[in-house]
């Protein structure tokens, strides 16, 4: 008997699972705490140590910071193109990566700008947003460029990945089975993402979720909300550098 009843049901099974394993790997290997004994355990204290002097508790903020960003694009789109290559087996572009469409939702782009932006300025004042944003903290006196761009490009980096995980493999990958429901499915983990950030970022995260989602699912594309996210997350640090007055 097959635990399957139809084809499209297995490869949503499949993608819901490489889904977990991916989110499980962003949750520990994040956290050098965690990755250090691990790495001492496995290969000697010489290996911890290189470790927390590149990436960990002992490393520069950028350090640490690049760690953070290159594990996050890894744990999003190593397993999710690994499935789709070899187990799937279709074309990358139907999981958000092409460029046509990309823009006819172009005043959904302005809409949500216009919304977000505001709501980033007022939460900017509040000293939970500050005690977070930017991620980047430089040592008192050390200069912000070109520091700040390289992290900035990183940051972006990630966001793509992010956007291809969710809106892209999960969202695309469940579609064939679940409908316009992949939207919810796709949006619960995207939303828990957000917890321990403040509480107005995690309630947008539900709606910004379903926008985008709906968004990926009508134009085939992903672009849109990359892009959207690179410009929330570039206002928020930014804004957030102003209120220090670290800017100018």
């Amino acid at each position: 008997m097959n635990f399957f009843s139809n084809t499209q049901e297995r490869d949503a099974a499949v993608v819901l699972l490489v889904a977990a394993l991916c989110l499980t790997g962003l949750e520990y290997f994040t956290r050098p705490a965690w990755l250090a004994p691990q790495l001492e355990f496995l290969f000697g204290a010489t290996a911890r140590q290189t470790f927390d002097a590149c990436c960990g508790t002992k490393a520069q903020p950028l350090g640490r910071l690049t760690y953070w960003a290159l594990v996050n694009i890894a744990c999003y789109l190593t397993l999710p193109l690994l499935t789709i290559r070899f187990y799937l087996r279709r074309p990358l572009r139907e999981f958000g990566v092409r460029t046509e469409n990309a823009w006819l939702a172009w005043r959904w782009y302005v809409l949500m700008l216009g919304v977000m932006l505001p709501l980033v300025w007022l939460m900017s004042a509040t000293s939970g947003f500050l005690a977070l944003y930017p991620f980047l903290r430089l040592p008192p006196g050390a200069p912000l460029w070109p520091t700040f761009l390289w992290w900035e490009l990183l940051y972006f980096a990630q966001f793509f990945a992010l956007e291809f995980f969710f809106r892209g493999f999960l969202l695309h990958g469940l579609a064939p089975q679940l409908g316009r429901l992949s939207i919810l499915v796709m949006m619960l983990p995207y939303c828990m993402l957000h917890f321990g950030k403040p509480l107005p970022e995690t309630l947008a995260s539900i709606l910004a979720g379903i926008v985008l989602g709906h968004l990926s699912l009508k134009s085939g594309s992903i672009w849109l909300g990359a892009v959207m996210h690179c410009s929330v997350a570039l206002a928020m640090d930014g804004m957030a550098l102003w209120r220090k007055g670290l800017l100018f």
